[in-house]
């Protein structure tokens, strides 16, 4: 008799914020001195964004948005869409705007900035609390202080391990051929899991250097935490083949 198999069944359910999502005067006024708005939130606050393009609109601002890659929908961000290009908008912006809590989604756009030539600001409203933050380069500082030096000392290790998590839409194992391929003289060990603990690292003292293929934040403000070197797999292939832009923070 074989053996019986339940299929899951999955229901995705939009969480939305029922509070107001409304600019106050103090946010409106600071960005009346920037012609274009690069406008971004979430899931949770996006039902009610249009609400805020009016105030802009009527604020004297060009709004500017996009539906970056793997969202469903316009002026929603996530917060893995940190490199250069995944928000694929129309036109250049003046200041970015992100509607919503908490830093990670913003950060995002900061680190999206890296690559040009000009670090854009990015005016942070909560609308849960009605505050606003200026984020600067400033912000992300330590992050890519800690990146610098990961990279020198990834290009002088000899043991790599490379995570790799199995979760749905972030496992990369295929990057490991790719890295063997970059850097011939260098070992590549992969390691793989389900739930991804970077303080799992000093349990293999003779890894000299980690190279993160999951989601790219853990490379980012997870290794200016640790004092392993730990760099995204995007980077240490730029570095292979000498392309990539260092930052001018």
């Amino acid at each position: 008799m074989g053996e019986r198999t339940t299929k899951m069944k999955l229901v995705f359910i939009d969480v939305k914020y029922n509070g107001e999502v409304k600019l106050t005067k103090e946010c409106l006024q600071y960005l009346k001195k920037f012609k274009s708005v690069g406008l971004f939130t979430t899931t949770q606050f996006n039902y009610k964004i249009n609400q805020v393009v009016k105030q802009l609109e009527e604020n004297g601002n060009i709004v500017v948005s996009s539906q970056p890659e793997r969202t469903n929908a316009k002026f929603q961000i996530l917060g893995c869409d940190m490199y250069h290009g995944n928000l694929k908008l129309p036109k250049r912006v003046d200041v970015f705007l992100y509607v919503g809590d908490g830093r990670f989604h913003p950060n995002a756009l900061l680190f999206h900035e890296e690559d040009n030539k000009t670090f854009r600001q990015v005016v942070l409203f909560n609308p849960t609390n009605n505050k606003t933050e200026i984020l600067t380069e400033k912000d992300v500082k330590k992050v890519f202080d800690r990146r610098t030096a990961n990279m020198k000392k990834f290009l002088t290790a000899n043991s790599i391990g490379v995570v790799v998590t199995t979760k749905p839409g972030q496992e990369h194992l295929h990057y490991v051929d790719k890295l063997k391929k970059a850097f011939p003289e260098k070992k590549f060990y992969p390691f793989i899991a389900d739930q991804i603990n970077i303080s799992e690292f000093q349990n293999f003292k003779w890894i000299q250097s980690w190279i993160n293929t999951a989601c790219p934040r853990i490379g980012m403000e997870d290794a200016a935490e640790i004092e392993e070197s730990l760099l995204n797999v995007v980077e240490a292939l730029r570095l292979g083949n000498g392309s990539f832009k260092r930052s001018k923070v």
